[in-house]
């Protein structure tokens, strides 16, 4: 059986998390598998910014639209030497089998080509936005012959694969807490906070994650507060030296506002949060839109990041998957639409593809 070499990147988590969680499959499956984060492979310098950076992104959204809008090729803040070190690493142990995430890594997936020509790899492009994220639009030239995966497709308005989370059905609407779980992506983007506060005086419990250094004395007592710790990067690893997912910490309320921090095994805790909730109250970000098919929890839209978020809120609202606040509110914040939004996801996961469990299924196939 091959050893799998899977390739995701931030900056948000949308095309990290999803990485993680193959990796662990995987491993379960008794199948080797290794991950790399393209940020760990920056320059240093590049790597101290990055918190200021998305500091001042949480706190004007407009400013990280605009950012948006003008992405440069991150290429330049490679350290390299340690993407040399990388190459030489793959070589040496023969790698064929990729799991590509962004589309950023796939400069150096060229060099390594050309560098262990005429093997042949297997390349697995995956895009979980339903348009053409940055990482992909800047190198169209490279992906156009790999093994390109779709798991949403605005203008096809497809949706081909779902990952499913925690291997397990999804939780029945009638037996979920009476809860919208809120939050901004992974780096906390967007008008979320502001839109939770119309809210307040509905029939739902909210809870809310929260980024950075906060004073939840001082925070409304009606939000229950989830905290994604401002000290943990992406390219972090632990004492084994494996990638995980972001520590989420339960504010508790009831005593001092102690912070617990979740269990992450198998899953990142964010999504039994969201599993057992009613909705989810976010940006389309590709992260949730894996999270919303996996749990059949209705996804609530806010301002999306982007235009191909634009189009992951589009294709979810056209499948009614999902719909936007303001649509949600004019309603009434209906509870009726929030379950047949919740029955759609579930024919919607019966008839799209688990890419994970096909991908093991694959690789036995090929291997007999």
């Amino acid at each position: 059986m091959p050893n799998i070499t899977i390739l995701n990147a931030g900056p948000g988590m949308g095309f990290y998390i999803p990485g993680i969680i193959m990796h662990r499959q995987l491993k379960s499956a008794g199948i080797d598998s290794c991950v790399h984060v393209f940020e760990r492979f920056y320059q240093q310098q590049k790597k101290d910014i990055i918190p200021q950076i998305k500091s001042t992104f949480q706190e004007n959204f407009s400013i990280a639209l605009l950012a948006h809008k003008l992405a440069r090729n991150p290429q330049d803040a490679l350290d390299d030497q340690a993407v040399g070190e990388l190459l030489a690493l793959w070589v040496k142990e023969q790698r064929r089998h990729f799991v590509v995430f962004s589309g950023f890594w796939l400069p150096i997936l060229q060099r390594y080509r050309e560098l262990i020509h005429p093997i042949e790899l297997q390349i697995d492009c995956c895009h979980l936005d339903a348009d053409y994220s940055v990482s992909w639009k800047m190198h169209m030239d490279i992906h156009a012959g790999m093994n390109n995966k779709w798991f949403h497709h605005w203008e096809e308005q497809a949706i081909n694969y779902h990952i499913d989370v925690d291997n397990g059905m999804p939780l029945p609407f009638e037996e979920r807490t009476n809860n919208l779980l809120i939050h901004g992506g992974g780096w906390g983007l967007g008008d979320f906070e502001k839109q939770a506060a119309r809210l307040f005086d509905t029939q739902y419990n909210l809870s809310m994650v929260a980024y950075g250094n906060r004073d939840f004395k001082k925070e409304d007592a009606r939000i229950h507060f989830y905290h994604l710790s401002s000290e943990w990067n992406i390219w972090d690893t632990d004492e084994n030296g494996e990638h995980g997912f972001p520590p989420l910490y339960d504010v508790d309320r009831d005593h001092d506002y102690t912070q617990h921090r979740l269990n992450d095994a198998p899953y990142s805790p964010l999504y039994q949060i969201a599993k057992s909730s009613k909705a989810i109250i976010c940006k389309p970000g590709a992260g949730t839109l894996i999270d919303s098919l996996s749990a059949a929890t209705p996804l609530i839209i806010l301002e999306p990041y982007g235009k191909s978020e634009d189009k992951n809120g589009l294709l979810w609202k056209h499948h009614g998957l999902g719909m936007s606040f303001d649509d949600w509110a004019a309603g009434g914040f209906s509870h009726e639409a929030l379950e047949r939004m919740h029955v759609n996801l579930l024919a919607m996961r019966a008839k799209s593809q688990n890419y994970i469990q096909l991908y093991i299924k694959n690789l036995h196939h090929n291997r007999d």
